[in-house]
């Protein structure tokens, strides 16, 4: 921080991509050195869950669902809980869905929770030594990271609203299609433009309208990922994020012509964004996740010659790998469910020239699993005893 304030060229804004913990640094180094950025307590009131449901709640109770806050320090948590199996539970504080289960009975309950209690709080750390406690609701400053939210659960068709909000003013810049696998909680792929019907759009844009001041973001992008039921009036917020989602930054340089990252630059440096819809090259583009469902060992990852000979076939793909040959997948970051190892950004003419186009891809960009060595000596120790 000193050596920023003593440059002589001084500094005239700063970024941030990243989810925890640099979404929470972030405004509080921006804050120090007098830039432009959200309001600090606005973040911790997205970071901190259950602040955000409250608040939410004050808002526009029919978009939220029905909540309880369990503290995990307390002998018998499930005493406060006053919501019916199946039910969703999470940390107060979590990252790619991190310790997120979908929980149909106690005893499942009760598992999730001795988890929790084990591995949350180095998770947690981090959140609880920078946690804000003047931004909480009233009542709630003492809730910190050691606590889980449990939901009643949520269905639908689900997506994530993009935005950003400059000198109070919200405007929407789209909606992303978020497609799940069976599981019901990891994502497949997300596509853009949404193929919601526009009504519901526009509904969900009413809810960043009254949702995102009431929070207090400004100056920010921020996304809101949402349940679309067709039997209820409105949307249902799942979460609200006071960041820009790096994952989709590329999908509407595809469509629209423009990057987030520009729509982050300007609000950075204290300018009301410029935003254009459907300059892009492409009418539609995906995210597609590369997942497996166990945990596997990466024998292999595309070389950089692959990765060239695909761009050179597929000009405007965007790769990226998210795994390591001689590693496992569960060294890296991973939702509760499934383990991903890499993401193709791709665009097209229409949804069958999108599907060709990532099925090519693919097929140039191979990956290899295999049984780790350590499980190799030990079967070859096996074979050698038993003859």
């Amino acid at each position: 921080m000193e050596t920023a304030r003593k440059d002589p060229q001084g500094f005239d804004g700063i970024l941030q991509f990243e989810d925890y913990p640099s979404s929470m640094l972030m405004p509080f180094i921006a804050e120090r050195l007098g830039l432009t950025a959200t309001p600090v307590a606005s973040v911790f009131r997205c970071e901190h869950k259950l602040w955000s449901r409250v608040i939410q709640r004050e808002a526009l109770p029919q978009a939220v669902p029905r909540f309880t806050a369990l503290p995990l320090d307390d002998p018998d948590p499930l005493g406060r809980l006053d919501l019916p199996f199946p039910l969703w539970v999470k940390p107060v504080k979590s990252y790619m869905s991190y310790l997120g289960f979908r929980v149909g009975s106690r005893a499942e309950l009760e598992q999730v929770i001795a988890r929790a209690r084990i591995e949350l709080p180095q998770f947690v750390a981090p959140f609880n030594r920078m946690l804000v406690k003047e931004a909480a609701p009233e009542g709630l400053g003492h809730v910190d990271g050691f606590w889980l939210l449990a939901e009643e659960l949520m269905g639908g068709r689900q997506c994530c609203l993009e935005g950003f909000v400059h000198d109070g003013e919200v405007t929407v810049l789209g909606v992303v299609d978020s497609i799940r696998l069976p599981n019901r909680v990891s994502f497949t792929r997300f596509e853009y433009p949404s193929r919601l019907p526009a009504f519901v759009q526009e509904r969900m844009a009413e809810i960043a309208r009254k949702v995102v001041p009431a929070i207090g973001l400004d100056n920010t992008l921020f996304n809101i990922e949402l349940f679309w039921d067709a039997k209820c009036e409105w949307p249902t917020i799942i979460e609200i994020n006071s960041r820009l989602s790096a994952q989709f930054a590329d999908l509407f340089q595809k469509v629209d012509g423009v990057s987030t990252h520009e729509v982050l630059v300007d609000l950075a440096l204290g300018r009301k964004p410029r935003w254009r819809r459907g300059e892009g090259r492409y009418r539609v583009a995906a995210s597609f996740v590369l997942r497996t469902d166990r945990d596997r060992f990466v024998s292999r990852v595309p070389s950089a010659a692959e990765i060239q000979h695909a761009r050179t076939l597929l000009p405007d793909l965007e790769f990226r790998v998210r795994a390591a040959a001689g590693h496992r997948l569960s060294e890296w970051p991973q939702d509760s469910y499934t383990f991903r190892y890499g993401l193709i950004h791709l665009g097209g003419r229409d949804q069958a020239d999108l599907r060709a186009r990532y099925a090519l891809a693919r097929s140039l960009l191979p990956f290899e699993f295999g049984a780790s060595p350590a499980r190799k000596r030990a079967k070859a120790i096996a074979g050698s005893a038993a003859s």
